[in-house]
């Protein structure tokens, strides 16, 4: 049996992580109801961290307010300085990204692990990130894995992805495959779609033929154009049975969406497609692609990504 003092650590841990992730989910919104606006500014005056961190991003949008970014930025630094969580990783990100303000990673670092260290999945990955590229700090494998760590146990899809890797590759942990397996699929559940693309890699090699296409048109849906020439090589692969007309599909939707690699696929495989079968398979890439406007990558990682 677990020891009484053990258990209530337990608990007030597990309080703790859920108290984090419901003030954050407060924090970034909004009211678009005028009273509960007004009640906001009240609180907001008077000193509240929590309501000064939903009217900063009021000024951020521009509800109900003209916008702007400066008293954006006051808001949360205000909150944040009070020892509010969210308003930390805001005003660490703000710092990291250089949104209205020039990069400072040092100022990041310093807010982003105020807000890790309490428990905010999102300052934890951003932390890691950090610890990733060196940004603010020495480049560090072991504590940017440890940071995905406690992230990626809170359910952070991204930070899950990021560990997996971590741990395909033995980069700054002991490589685990199995483990590694078990964090894609758990991330590629939560629509990560760098996780999908592993996922559908993985299960390509086996081959678990109706895992890997249905990883790779989840991967795809977002966007991720090797997604689409991949799966466009697994429809020619005779361990998944050949259907040319379906790898000439996925050919041209990846060529749609800069795939230099699909172009040249599609390009070789018309070759051997009667001309029936060629507008049958561009008549699918149309349909497919106007239900799948494609690219939605997160912001962030958009941001990350130009690093």
């Amino acid at each position: 049996m677990i020891p009484h003092k053990m258990l209530l650590l337990l608990v007030l841990m597990v309080l703790s992580s859920a108290c984090a992730s419901g003030q954050a989910a407060k924090a970034d919104v909004c009211p678009a109801d005028a009273k509960e606006f007004a009640a906001i500014q009240q609180k907001a005056e008077a000193k509240d961290p929590a309501a000064q961190t939903s009217l900063a991003f009021c000024y951020d949008r521009g509800m109900h307010v003209q916008p702007d970014g400066k008293e954006s930025i006051r808001l949360l630094t205000e909150a944040a300085e009070q020892g509010y969580t969210p308003a930390q990783y805001e005003v660490g990100r703000i710092y990291l990204y250089g949104r209205g303000v020039p990069i400072d990673y040092a100022r990041a670092l310093l807010w982003e692990r105020k807000a890790a260290e309490r428990g905010d999945p999102r300052a934890q990955r951003d932390l890691a990130f950090m610890y990733e590229r060196g940004f603010g700090v020495p480049a560090d494998p072991a504590q940017a894995a440890a940071w995905n760590r406690k992230a990626a146990a809170q359910g952070h899809p991204e930070a899950q992805a990021q560990l997996a890797r971590a741990l395909d590759e033995g980069v700054g942990v002991q490589k685990n495959p199995a483990e590694a397996h078990k964090l894609y699929a758990k991330a590629a559940r939560q629509e990560q779609p760098a996780a999908q693309l592993e996922l559908a890699r993985k299960l390509a090699q086996k081959p678990d033929c109706a895992g890997a296409i249905h990883w790779y048109k989840e991967a795809a849906a977002h966007g991720q154009t090797e997604a689409m020439y991949e799966l466009g090589k697994l429809y020619l692969n005779n361990k998944c049975g050949v259907h040319r007309v379906h790898a000439f599909t996925w050919f041209n939707i990846g060529a749609r969406f800069g795939s230099v690699e699909s172009k040249a696929e599609a390009t070789e495989l018309a070759r051997t497609l009667t001309l029936g079968q060629k507008n049958g398979a561009q008549i699918a890439a149309e349909q497919w692609i106007k239900d799948h406007p494609g690219a939605d990558k997160d912001e962030d990682e958009k941001e990350k990504e130009e690093r």
